[in-house]
This record gives structure tokens, sequence and C-alpha cells, in this order.
């Protein structure tokens, strides 16, 4: 009996000490308790908010106020600039600039200079915010200051044409240097080749932007697209599935401009506390040709 209870005891003692041991493999007499710990905080890591990569290394500016916001473009941004006046109008001290020009870009300064306009538009209201929307009618060839040309997406066109987005840029901080700006990119078209073209310009905008200190591209594509990147005309999911482009597959009805200007407010206040406008706003001011 003395043997066996000795046995028995000395049979504890190994399970233990083996026990002890397989807790030990991964690094000694404190690895039981690092993997207690682990657990301990891995558990408390699920009870914390979930964050994406984005979340966590985000370099997002803080909101700001603004007092002024102008729209400016083409015939597309005359439609989101109707629809944002509408949605801000309850915000009577936030002060409101639109200018706007049928088949105007920046290719074509011979039909509308836009640095001589937009030196007059910020010059005037100084906005604090600025959204654009120029590019749909910038597939062209550029004629430059001493009359040479410039072939459509060569090298030397996308550099000269990065030159004229940033050159607006430019001119907006001239009269207000803390100014964010918003550059809404041209949607998905009808016409396949123009759609080509678009991406290359819109790609080319949005290196611009990036580069840019509080400059911000506004990404429409997947807003106007079918499931494949292409064409739609509606959406069953946008606006309740109203048709959104015009029949020439260009432009937007009143419900593809409400959409647009959807995806812009998401835009604005993403960066722009809309609900507390800084004081001195200019009166809502209306100008278009």
């Amino acid at each position: 009996m003395r043997f066996s209870s000795f046995f028995r005891k000395l049979s504890l003692v190994l399970v233990w000490v083996l026990l002890g041991g397989c807790a030990g493999l991964d690094g000694g007499e404190n690895s039981a308790f690092a993997k207690s710990t682990r657990k301990s905080q891995a558990l408390a890591a699920l009870e914390r908010p979930k964050l994406g990569p984005k979340d966590l290394f985000s370099n997002r500016l803080p909101r700001r106020q603004i007092a002024t916001l102008a729209v400016a473009g083409d015939s597309l941004s005359i439609g989101l600039a109707s629809e944002l006046e509408k949605t801000l109008a309850s915000r009577p001290k936030l002060g409101f600039a639109k200018l706007g020009k049928v088949s105007s870009g920046l290719a074509r300064p011979d039909f509308f200079d836009w640095d001589r306009h937009m030196e007059d538009l910020a010059r005037r209201y100084r906005p604090d915010a600025v959204v654009v929307m120029l590019g749909t009618n910038d597939n062209k060839h550029l004629r430059m200051q001493d009359g040479s040309q410039i072939y459509y997406a060569t090298p030397e066109w996308n550099k000269a044409y990065m030159a004229r987005v940033q050159r607006i840029v430019d001119i907006i901080r001239a009269h207000n240097p803390t100014a964010t700006v918003f550059w809404m990119g041209a949607p998905v078209m009808a016409d396949p080749d123009l759609s080509r073209d678009l991406r290359h310009i819109n790609a080319l905008v949005r290196k611009v932007m990036a580069a840019g200190r509080d400059c911000h591209f506004v990404d429409t594509w997947a807003l106007f697209a079918d499931s494949g990147g292409g064409f739609a005309f509606s959406k069953p999911d946008v606006e309740a599935g109203a048709t959104l482009r015009a029949r020439d597959g260009v432009h937007l009805t009143t419900a593809g401009a409400q959409a647009l200007a959807e995806r812009c407010m998401a835009a604005l206040q993403s960066r722009i506390d809309l609900e507390a406008s800084a004081p001195g706003g200019t009166p809502v001011a209306a100008t278009g040709f």
C-alpha cells in the first residue's frame, strides 16, 4: 500500500511536470502566462470598434467650417450647382456662387478661358471651398500660346493638361490660400471611345489632386455605370430607378443631377461641417453663361 501511494504521488508529479513543460515549449516558464495575456488582448480587441486599414492609417484632414462655396465647370456642373443650391438653401449663412459654361473645358481657352473666368470668380467671392467639374470636353489636341499644337494623349499632352488643372487650383488658392478643392470626375458615357478618353483624363486629374494639399478627386464613374463599368441610362439602386442620363448619352436628367449632387454632398461633408458655417458668408450668387 505504501509503494502504491508513492507511485500514485509520483505519477501526479510527472503529469504536472509534463504539462508545465508543454506550456513552456514556446518560450519558457512564462509562456503560459503570455498565452493567457494574448487571449485576453484578443478578446478585448473584439469589443473595440471595427476599424479597417483606411481607418487605422487614415490621414484625413479634420472637418472645417466655410463661409462660401463655389461650383464651376462645364454643362454637367450646371445641373450639379442647381441641385446643390437647393440643398444648401436651408443654410442662409453659407455663401454660394456658381459659374457654368456649356461645351467648355481646359483644352479650348480660345472658346472659353477658364483661367480668366476662374480668376474673376475667385477674386470676387474668395470661396473657402470650390467644386470644379471640367474634363468632359477636353479630349482634344491642345493649342499652346505660341501657336504650336500638342496631340491628345501623348506624354507631352498629359503633362500640359495636368499643368492646366494645377493652374486652376493655383488661381483659386491665390485669392484664398486655405481653400479646399473638390474636382468631380467625368462620368461614364454612352460612346465607348469618349468613355475611354475620359478614363484617361480622370486619371490625370486624380493624380494632380492627390499631389495637392486639401485637394480631392470625387469619382463619379461607378455612380452612373452598370455592374460591368459600362454606361447605364438608369440604375435600380440610384434615385429609385429613375432615368439618370439624357438621350445623347452625355448629359444628366434632373434625377441624374440629383444623384450627382448627393455624391458631391457626401464628399463635401467628409471635409466640411456644413451645419456650422463660418461667419461672413457672401449671399447666394448665381453666375452663368
